[in-house]
């Protein structure tokens, strides 16, 4: 019997993969999922894991030899988001490595995105390339399959693209309709994904997978009315911005924007497959564009796009810094604490004591936030301290600060994940909130600054 662990098992892919998986009596399913699900299969357990914590992700993962990835965020993770998703994508990546390093997982099988060759990609599929090096560069044995569009029911894009011409009689399309692209169909993904698995002749490489077909996405809007009896007409207008576009994308389909607003910036580039990352078994990818579509609009279309729903109001904030060159997250955490007073002036002080950090404000007995350094927990890549305090904290479970080293020490990540402020929500993010944004980047111009300063001296 062997263990998979499936990262992103709640969305549709998850769900076909581990329909597939059970269906080889060896395999046994870890599925991990932001909320509480339960299983009646003897050989599926779905697990409560947050991505963002590398404590729940080692939690999960004990035990297991093989891990699936297949999370690609966009949508919030917090009742306060602040930052940017691929830096949340960065972040989880990490975490999945780091939680695989401490449990010796032997292999770990990524979807991510067609890549085209040009040099102004937009930060969605540089996102997907920050995952890949993210994982190649680490000790786990990593393959990589890239997709484009995966024609599915309840995909993302392809619902997206389902209810643009279900509600508009009259299709404006902008120049990037015409872009080529190599759909693929969500059982074909399957089959490859399931091969790599089991094939260990092809593992560790990067393989694009596209369908047998290639079309421009006005040609698969047609082909798509014509599935669903549902003819638009289509008038091209080259002269579209794409901020344009995918604001009217967005409203029509009442998908959220934070999703649509990546995706939309992508298609400029054409999703093409490359003979450089062939994949090896081509019959796998035979399925028909009509047969593809003819199985994904098959179910009602589904609406609910939340993403994550906190209990309790909670915040996250996520900032990439420069690390400067010979530095490490400890000594990031020390100079942020150091230098947080002279910005601040005679304001706000910092006070460090042992393992605890307590901001206060004029007098030590004003304490504002008290965080205490998880020794067992942080090392010299990354320092986690917990927000056990102070005035402008309510009650914390899981609050805290963390300073990590990513993509092999180009960046340091400050994060604040799961803080509960005390003030008034409507205060608090008008006030603690942008101060917060405002005191990280000012934080992160310091840091440029010594980087700038130690190529003076090297010069």
């Amino acid at each position: 019997m062997r263990k998979i662990l499936i990262a992103g098992a709640s969305g549709f892919i998850g769900h076909a993969l581990i329909d597939q998986l059970l269906k080889d009596e060896n395999n046994e399913i870890v599925g991990l999922s932001r909320s509480q699900r339960s299983s009646t299969h003897p050989r599926l357990t779905w697990k409560k894991c947050d991505l963002f914590s590398l404590k729940d992700i080692a939690e999960a993962m004990s035990g297991c030899e093989m891990a699936y990835y297949l999370v690609h965020s966009m949508l919030p993770s917090a009742s306060l988001s602040q930052g940017t998703f691929y830096d949340f994508d960065l972040i989880m990546s990490d975490n999945f490595v780091r939680a695989g390093n401490i449990h010796k997982l032997k292999h770990i099988i990524y979807l991510g995105g067609m890549i085209p060759y040009v040099d102004d990609l937009s930060w969605h599929l540089r996102s997907r390339l920050e995952v890949e090096e993210t994982f190649r560069n680490s000790r786990i044995d990593t393959t990589v399959l890239r997709a484009g569009l995966i024609i599915g029911p309840h995909g993302s894009s392809f619902t997206i693209l389902e209810r643009l011409i279900k509600r508009l009689p009259i299709m404006i399309c902008p120049a990037w309709t015409k872009t080529m692209s190599q759909p693929v169909a969500l059982k074909d993904v399957i089959t490859a994904l399931i091969r790599v698995l089991n094939d260990e002749s092809i593992q560790k490489k990067i393989y694009d997978i596209g369908g047998p077909e290639i079309i421009t996405y006005q040609g698969l809007i047609q082909r798509v009315g014509k599935k669903i009896r549902k003819s638009s007409k289509l008038i091209t207008l080259n002269i579209i911005p794409l901020s344009l576009s995918r604001f009217w994308v967005s409203l029509v389909t009442g998908v959220p924007k934070k999703l649509v607003y990546p995706l939309v910036l992508s298609l400029k580039h054409e999703m093409l497959a490359g003979p450089e990352h062939a994949y090896p078994y081509p019959g796998d990818l035979q399925t028909s564009l009509d047969e593809a579509l003819g199985l994904s609009l098959v179910e009602e279309e589904r609406s609910n796009y939340k993403g994550y729903v906190p209990v309790e109001k909670d915040v996250r904030s996520i900032q990439r810094l420069v690390l400067p060159s010979g530095r490490n997250a400890e000594w990031v955490a020390l100079e942020y604490f150091n230098w947080l007073p002279s910005f601040f002036s005679t304001l706000i002080k910092v006070q460090l004591e042992g393992e605890c950090c307590t901001f206060y404000l004029f007098d030590p007995k004003l304490k504002l936030l008290i965080l205490k350094r998880s020794v067992e927990r942080s090392s010299p890549d990354r320092q986690l301290l917990y927000i056990v305090g102070g005035f402008l904290s309510a009650k914390q479970e899981r609050g805290r600060l963390e300073f990590r080293e990513v993509l092999d020490k180009k960046y340091v990540m400050a994060a604040i994940h799961e803080f509960r402020p005390s003030l008034p929500w409507f205060i608090y993010r008008f006030t603690q909130a942008i101060i917060h944004l405002f005191v990280m980047s000012a934080f992160g111009e310091h840091l440029k600054w010594h980087v700038i300063s130690e190529k003076k001296v090297k010069v």
